[in-house]
Parts: C-alpha cells; sequence; structure tokens
C-alpha cells in the first residue's frame, strides 16, 4: 500500500484501525490490550474497545448471537476511541459481518463517511426457513435481531465487497445470500417487501486471492 501511494505521487501516510471487542478478563491472549499494533505492519493496529453496560464493563466473551443489545454503546465508544487515536475523523469505514457492518453503519451515519460492508457470512441461508419459524430460533440465536441489522446495513452502504456472483445472486438451484433478503416475512413481527435491491451497483465482486487493495486510511470494523 505504502508503494502504491508512492507511485501515485501522494504524500500520505495511511493509518488502519481494526475495531473490535476488549475481553479484560481474557488470559492467554493479548484480548484485554486496547491497542496492539498488528505484527508484520507499520500502520496498521488493533483498538479494542469494550461492551459496557449500565452495571459496568462486560468483562466476558460472549457469543456473536448476543452481541446485539450492546452494538449502540459501542459505537459510541469506539467513536470517541477512534477519534483520539486519529485526531480526526476517518475517510472510510468497512464492516465484516452483521453486527460489524452494523456498528458501521452507526459510526458513518454519526461521522458523515463513507461505508463498506463486508457480509462474510449471512445467517439468513444457513438456517431452513429460519424467516418463518424465527420464533424457534429467537432464543438461542437471536435471527430477528440479525435479519433486521443486515437489511440496516446492507441499505446504507456505500458498497459491498462479496466473493462471487452466487453469493449475490445464487444459482439455478440455490438463492443467494443477498437475494434472500429481498422479500421475507418474520411472522407476528414484520413483513419485507423489498429489502434490497440485489442487482444495485453498490455490490462489487472481488474473488479470494485477488490482488486488490482497499485504502482504508483509517479505520476497519471487524
Amino acid at each position: 500500500m505504502l508503494l502504491r501511494i508512492q507511485k501515485q505521487g501522494l504524500d500520505v501516510i495511511p493509518k488502519i484501525l481494526i475495531v473490535t471487542r476488549l475481553l479484560p478478563d481474557a488470559k492467554g491472549t493479548t484480548c484485554n490490550q486496547r491497542l496492539e499494533r498488528v505484527s508484520g505492519t507499520e500502520n496498521t493496529y488493533i483498538l479494542r474497545v469494550p461492551f459496557r453496560t449500565k452495571n459496568g464493563i462486560l468483562r466476558k466473551w460472549i457469543s456473536r448471537f448476543d452481541v446485539w443489545p450492546y452494538l449502540e454503546t459501542f459505537a459510541e465508544d469506539a467513536s470517541n476511541e477512534i477519534a483520539a487515536e486519529l485526531q480526526g475523523v476517518p475517510d472510510l469505514i468497512i464492516g465484516n459481518y452483521s453486527d460489524g457492518n452494523l456498528v458501521a453503519t452507526l459510526l458513518s451515519y454519526k461521522l458523515g463517511i463513507t461505508q463498506c460492508n463486508i457480509a462474510h457470512a449471512l445467517e439468513k441461508t444457513k438456517y431452513p426457513d429460519s424467516d418463518i419459524f424465527w420464533k424457534s430460533y429467537e432464543d438461542k440465536y437471536h435471527l430477528s435481531s440479525q435479519f433486521t441489522a443486515d437489511l440496516i446495513a446492507m441499505n446504507n452502504a456505500d458498497f459491498i465487497i462479496t466473493s462471487t456472483y452466487q453469493e449475490i445472486a445464487g444459482s439455478q438451484i440455490n438463492v443467494g445470500q443477498y437475494e434472500s433478503h429481498t422479500a421475507f416475512t418474520l411472522p407476528g413481527l414484520y413483513r419485507v417487501v423489498h429489502g434490497v435491491d440485489f442487482f444495485d451497483p453498490k455490490f462489487n465482486i472481488v474473488s479470494p486471492g485477488a490482488d486488490m487493495c482497499i485504502l482504508a486510511s483509517k479505520p476497519i470494523l471487524n
């Protein structure tokens, strides 16, 4: 990235922050460190922000299916930590997975900056009829929150990176991950009539292994 910036005649030094959860009680790992340089890099750091509740800091790890009540406060705290670390506003935010994409949406709206989403995996196609029978999954997986977060993030993102065309629009025998969010119903909760336009040009395909550099002069959300 530094070489490409130099060849383009730009006099800038990028700083990339990978924002994730801080786990105060982590043992045998570095997950309790606020800031950690990514090995082998010069300008990339992991910035960890704890989940905070009205009763204090959440000290231990929790499943990705249980993070939804904490994300709004996390986004607010992350905004302050990012600003302190960069001494300014980032140029681009890249969200990853449903929770990271929702936080990216909140930060993008708050800071007025460009937002990219990478789904990594959309849970909706993993569980057969998970929309119709959402109540059966709710206690364990909280899929209604996840589906809602996915819709919000998809429609607010400036662009979305996918691995294959099939991930977007599926094939003759399989429904695409994004396509499955076009129209569906969560009985007793809400009905989606036009959830996402999977023909929207905001969808971009970057196949695994492609020699592609996304310039993010500041942070990437995970």
